[in-house]
This record gives structure tokens, sequence and C-alpha cells, in this order.
């Protein structure tokens, strides 16, 4: 937790209305954005903030609007984004010593992230992560569209994203997101291909796999 602080974004939402004008701005930890084609805007993927009761409720009801957003951190030049519709919001609360009342939490989850959950849209043509790690996204990958893969394999496939150009970064605060794009049949056929070459094997043995993935998010 040491400089903290030095690693926290803003995020802010003005709206004006007729007799005043809404300005809150909250401190957010987490933040992966996609850049829209006119390169001044991105479409937001995923938002962690905190603040009190009434900012964390400005911003939630503002996400139900499918409003606007101002983005901004370490190594992030302040961007207007927007989450889009069905995003899904999450709140919560932290308790930290010395504070009489409770830190509020909210997390909002883009409908192309939260599909990426197993079994989560099989025909999808494109998948957002929240980390380039080569085994953490064949893990993802696998466990989205039900790939027969094992943890070995995890370079060779990072490699076949980079040489189809398969794979792009994201915009992040806290983390390191990709796109991936591909389908399931695209992946089956690059694991097949690969297979009958022998860049890639199954051991003849029974021994298990053991996945290691980065489990810092």
């Amino acid at each position: 937790m040491k400089n903290a602080h030095l690693r926290i974004g803003n995020l802010q939402f003005t709206k004006v209305l007729r007799d005043t004008t809404i300005d809150v701005s909250v401190r957010m930890d987490r933040f992966i954005a996609e850049d829209e084609s006119d390169g001044r805007s991105a479409r937001c993927h995923l938002l962690s903030v905190i603040g009190n009761d009434q900012e964390i409720g400005a911003i939630a009801a503002a996400i139900s609007d499918e409003a606007r957003f101002y983005a901004s951190g370490p190594g992030l030049n302040r961007i207007m984004v927007s989450i889009g519709k069905d995003a899904d919001v999450f709140r919560g609360s932290i308790s930290v010593p010395g504070r009489r009342r409770p830190v509020r939490h909210l997390v909002a989850v883009s409908e192309d992230l939260s599909r990426t959950r197993a079994g989560g849209n099989p025909t999808a043509r494109r998948t957002v992560l929240c980390n380039g790690d080569p085994a953490f996204l064949l893990y993802r990958l696998a466990a989205r569209f039900g790939l027969p893969v094992l943890p070995e394999w995890s370079e060779w496939f990072s490699h076949e994203l980079q040489r189809h150009d398969a794979i792009e970064p994201l915009l992040g605060l806290g983390c390191r997101p990709v796109l991936v794009k591909g389908t399931k049949k695209r992946f089956l056929g690059w694991i097949g291909h690969a297979l009958k070459r022998g860049q890639i094997s199954i051991p003849p043995d029974d021994r298990s796999s053991v996945w290691q993935v980065p489990a810092s998010f």
C-alpha cells in the first residue's frame, strides 16, 4: 500500500441542469477502456471508484443513464468515456480505521467484459481481458470458449496471437488490459494445426497440469 495515492486516478461527472450544475469527482483505482475511432473518447469496460454516499449514488445514476465521464490518472491522459448500456454495477462499503463512516465502493462492468465469464457468449469475436500474461490469456479464453488446452501451451498461444495481429493493448489503470480478437473456431484451428506440426503436444502420461495465473487484480 506504500505510495498507493500515486497510483490512483480520478473520475469526474458533470451535468448542467436548468437551475444547477452537478459536478462529482471520485477517486478511481481500476480502469479499463478502449479507444474510439474519433481518438477523443473511449468505451469503458471497467470502473472501480470510491467516495461518499452522495458521490457514489450520483455515479451509479449516471451509469444507468449511459452518461459520459472524464477519466484521468497516472499514465492516463484525461479522456471522455462511457460504459454503455446493460452495464453491471456492484456497490459496497469499506470500513476504514479512524473514520466514523465507511467509504462507499462502486464497480461497474461493461456488457462486453461481463460476457467473458465461462460460457459467456460462445460465438463472440472479441474478448476483453484485464491482464496480458500468456498463462492468464489462455486460461480465460479456455474457460470462456471451452477450449481443450494445457498450461504448457501458453507461450505458444501468446505468440500466435501476436503473429496473427489478434491482440492489442487497451487503456488501463491498475492493470494491463488487452483485447483479443478471434472466435472459438479460429482458436481450435490454431490448436489443431499446431498439434499436427508438433509445435505443441499432449504429455503421454497422466500427470496433472497446474495453471499459474496472476492472482492480484
